[in-house]
């Protein structure tokens, strides 16, 4: 099994591709908003939650990801589902 580090890694990874802003991962905290911090559109959230999806062999429902805020929501979610 992956530890908490790595995973963490993996998913900031997923949202700075989906990211159009340029921010460096090291910059990416557990407080950083998705939406206004790096300009996820809702399409971009749920293309980056597919790839998560996939990544980690989970299932998310849509009402989950419409309460994603924060980076740490996510990896809260991928968490949960692991």
């Amino acid at each position: 099994m992956q530890d908490e580090n790595e995973v963490r890694d993996r998913v900031i990874r997923y949202i700075l591709e989906s990211s159009d802003e340029e921010v460096r991962a090291e910059d990416v905290r557990p407080e950083t908003l998705l939406r206004d911090e790096l300009d996820l559109s809702s399409m971009q959230a749920i293309t980056m939650v597919m790839d998560l999806e996939s990544e980690f062999d989970i299932t998310v429902e849509d009402e989950e990801i419409e309460g994603l805020r924060t980076v740490g929501d996510v990896l809260a979610l991928i968490d949960s589902k692991r």
